[in-house]
């Protein structure tokens, strides 16, 4: 017998923001002209401009002198000795 594996679900998030009336009209003849929705139209266009500035992004999080890290595994193992381990 096959198995059947199933997709993994994909999570969305809502995002909602406001065009002025003369940028509406502007996607709108665009999508007819393209032959395209506007979500479509709206998505690449994102995706493009996150593209093009992907490696102006910071790589780390800054994380202050005061904190404490205390899930850290790499540093964990390094200063503590395992317990277990007798001479």
């Amino acid at each position: 017998m096959s198995t059947i594996k199933k997709k993994k679900k994909i999570k969305y998030k809502k995002f909602e923001f406001k065009l002025s009336v003369n940028q509406k009209t502007l996607i709108d003849k665009f999508c007819k002209a393209k032959k395209v929705s506007s979500n479509k139209m709206i998505k690449s266009a994102i995706k493009d401009y996150i593209r093009k500035f992907a490696d102006s992004l910071p790589e780390d999080e800054y994380i202050g002198e005061n904190q404490l890290r205390l899930f850290d595994v790499e540093e964990d193992s390094e200063n503590y000795e395992i317990s277990g381990k007798e001479d």
